[in-house]
């Protein structure tokens, strides 16, 4: 019995497990086939996995040119928090998240084809999505009663994209940290995270950037945009979303939001800023440098990577709904009742639109967070370096952080996280 499909987001997940290559067929009972024989082998040998987060997978590894009947890898598996002392026999293996069609079915297991039969033969072609390579995801939990209970309930996940191909990639190409003084900035974001100073980016130009893997810097004195007579304080930018082509991207979102001004193009890049449905102002860039990244080595505590970038919200339903219809997200109603909603990104940076400083009534702003492996020892890094701090360190057990104001005043959080 078919309970519900819903569209969602999963994040990248790590499992443990052991695999074998299996053959399918309609005439062995799936309470019988080899799959159902791995889990006999399987579960007793569970409690050698160190690390389990108590989640329960059966990992169908589908490759992009199979056809349907093709053997494929099974992998019988627990979820864990880490990779450590991987029992003999058993495999480890990190799998990426992505958009899932999640289907909640209930019966006994040779009752499954069925489901599979329902998800290929009747919601994949009638929905907005297609396949993607990826695994098929049999998800097993408390609600799971045995093989041959008519009560069990399981998940099915299946990796999908949609058909239609948005002009707007839902990943922040970089984070905009507005200053005053250049070279005072680049020193201090340098010095904070063990990285050189680059000269020749303080060549005159209004911008020093730091390529960071995933999600860049990029400080900025707006000294071009001053010299524009139509440009205000509010069109700074606070991160910039990255875009495949340049002007499909500005129909596509002027149809959306407010835009501000036209196209600008600079040789190897174009970029338009538009606001999001706080009035917040947003880059949409092209870049034909896209996905170069230094290679950094920061002889800091303080990782050279942004984990985060926080955009403050005053209505978080509004927000959410409008940033993942931007991107063409599945909404998580429950996720959107919450305090900070992290809107799914492909990689880099988490986008966190966070209501606490409206709901406690702060003014001021955090602009992104940098992770650490030992906030103690981040922090006495801060200190010895003379930095400012706008908060000392609050642990929370399983997250603890300290907020830095840079030279201009802007926060920056360095948050270890435990869980």
């Amino acid at each position: 019995m078919i309970l519900e499909t819903r569209i969602v987001w999963k994040e990248p997940f790590k499992a443990v497990g052991q695999k074998i290559r299996y053959k399918p067929s309609r005439d062995i009972a799936p309470s019988e086939n080899e799959i159902a024989r791995l889990w006999q082998r399987f579960n007793p040998r569970c409690d050698e996995i160190p690390h389990k987060n108590g989640e329960c997978y059966g990992l169908c590894i589908i490759e992009p040119d199979m056809h349907p009947g093709d053997a494929f890898d099974y992998v019988a598996a627990v979820g864990v928090t880490a990779f450590a002392d991987i029992p003999e026999g058993m495999v480890a293996d990190t799998f990426e998240g992505g958009l899932y069609a999640v289907v909640t079915r209930k019966g006994p297991i040779d009752e499954l084809g069925a489901t599979f039969d329902y998800y290929h033969g009747e919601w994949l072609p009638n929905s907005e999505y297609t396949c993607r390579a990826g695994a098929e995801v049999e998800f097993y939990d408390s609600r799971y009663l045995g093989n041959d209970n008519p009560e069990s309930v399981m998940e099915l996940w299946f990796p999908i994209r949609s058909k239609r191909e948005l002009p707007i990639e839902n990943r922040v190409a970089s984070l905009f940290v507005h200053v005053s003084d250049l070279r005072r900035a680049a020193e201090w974001y340098s010095q904070l995270l063990g990285l050189p100073l680059i000269e020749e980016r303080l060549n005159g130009g209004p911008v020093y950037w730091l390529s960071l893997p995933g999600t860049g810097i990029v400080l900025d004195s707006d000294a071009y945009n001053r010299q524009n007579p139509d440009w205000r304080e509010e069109m700074q930018p606070l991160f910039m979303l990255a875009v495949p082509e340049i002007d499909e991207a500005y129909a596509y979102v002027v149809e959306r939001t407010q835009v501000f001004g036209e196209i600008e193009r600079h040789g190897s890049m174009a970029y338009f800023n538009f606001a999001d449905s706080e009035g917040n102002s947003v880059m949409a860039c092209w870049s034909a440098d896209a996905g170069r990244e230094d290679r950094l080595n920061g002889d800091s505590p303080v990782a050279a990577q942004i984990a985060g970038v926080f955009v403050d919200v005053t209505d978080m339903r509004r927000a959410s709904g409008w940033y993942t219809d931007l991107l063409g997200l599945p909404l998580d109603e429950e996720r959107a009742l919450q305090a900070v909603y992290s809107v799914p990104v492909a990689k880099g940076a988490a986008l966190l639109l966070d209501s606490n400083r409206h709901a406690q009534g702060q003014s001021f702003s955090i602009r992104c967070m940098f992770d650490t492996k030992d906030i103690q020892t981040a922090c006495a890094y801060a200190e010895k370096q003379g930095f400012e701090f706008h908060s000392g360190i609050e642990d929370h057990g399983a997250v603890a952080f300290f907020v830095l104001k840079d030279p201009d005043g802007n926060l920056i959080m360095v948050c270890e996280s435990r869980g």
